[in-house]
């Protein structure tokens, strides 16, 4: 389906069907990635699973699974995974192969779950991925962390989260209820995969037969805000990255697929150019042919790898474009780089 504009009842609900065939596609790659557990490296990694970090006044708790490489001494730097599901199913497992690899590699590897937007709205999520970074500061000491070197990386509505956690570091109106007060939430790197950036325009930006969501109900954004973006203007743009950017953000990776129907790559086009504007880092690579969920397949490790285009800025002002391939250690340079102490330090 291609059209832009729906000027009748029959062609909103050809539109819906189709949004719901695209998302139970996306939700079947999400299905195929592998549970923890069995598939967990066997050494040198540690495994403390379902750590509880947060008790939400919407009831339940919210818990994370910690991957600590055994052999690498302390302090560790910390990479926290956010996964996707469209803010409605954030299961700790629904991740890249890559996060446990990390922990082999000597980073500890945190997989973060948060609120569902079936439990609850905006901003409940930004609240609870900003509480984790605060617990997990708040048990350096105990499991050998860095308290100073905390990456975040995350898929689709883990991107977007990501994303918020990078830009609103320094703003206490987003920390929530305050859980492990004393401790910040901000972090001093950024992963973005795929993550819608500027919800407002997240239907001007679909590619031609990508997904229509302020005409459906069952679209994330839809249950993420409460409403049809036109219908919560000012809440969609409180939940935009793009809004909040300014010099203060930390370094930025952006990737998106050009083939993407969930989120168009023009959403992570917005937020590289707001923080190019803002004099931040930034570097967005466009993945030639991939559509949404990459992570969350074999992409990472494709041979011959998928091939890119890498934008990056140097002094605040945009490089030229380069070629280049999808590879895990693309992500694993970028936060070798801004992580790791004993990389420049």
């Amino acid at each position: 389906m291609s059209t832009h504009s729906l000027p009748d009842e029959d062609a909103i609900a050809a539109q819906r069907r189709y949004n719901t065939e695209l998302m139970r596609r996306y939700v079947e790659g999400l299905a195929a990635a592998s549970p923890p557990g069995p598939t967990a490296p066997e050494a040198p990694v540690k495994v403390l699973r379902a750590l509880v970090f947060s008790r939400p006044a919407t009831g339940g708790e919210l818990r994370l699974d910690l991957y600590l490489p055994e052999e690498t001494p302390g302090p560790r730097p910390v990479i926290m995974w956010l996964p996707g599901g469209g803010w409605r199913m954030a299961a700790r497992g629904m991740g890249p192969h890559l996060g446990r690899l990390f922990a082999q590699r000597g980073y500890a590897m945190a997989d973060v779950e948060y609120r569902s937007s079936r439990t609850a709205i905006w901003p409940a999520q930004l609240h609870d991925v900003k509480t984790a970074v605060r617990y997990l500061r708040s048990v350096a000491h105990e499991y050998g962390l860095d308290p100073e070197r905390i990456g975040v990386w995350g898929s689709s509505a883990g991107g977007h989260l990501a994303a918020l956690l990078g830009v609103t570091g320094g703003a206490p109106a987003w920390e929530g209820d305050g859980e492990h007060a004393g401790h910040s939430s901000a972090v001093q790197a950024v992963v973005d995969g795929y993550g819608p950036t500027d919800l407002p325009h997240l239907d001007a930006d679909r590619l031609p037969d990508g997904v229509v969501n302020d005409v459906d109900p069952e679209s994330p954004p839809w249950g993420l805000l409460g409403g049809p973006t036109t219908r919560h203007p000012e809440r969609a743009a409180q939940a935009s990255p793009v809004s909040h950017v300014t010099e203060a953000a930390p370094p930025f990776l952006i990737l998106h697929g050009d083939a993407d129907l969930l989120i168009g790559p023009r959403q992570s086009r917005r937020l590289f150019e707001a923080l190019v504007a803002a004099g931040a880092e930034a570097t967005l690579v466009t993945v030639h042919g991939a559509g949404h969920g990459f992570f969350n397949t074999e992409a990472l490790e494709q041979i011959p790898p998928l091939r890119t285009t890498v934008h990056t800025t140097r002094g605040g002002k945009p490089d030229l474009a380069r070629p280049g391939v999808l590879t895990s250690g693309l992500i694993e340079r970028f936060f070798d780089q801004h992580l790791r102490r004993d990389f420049f330090d």
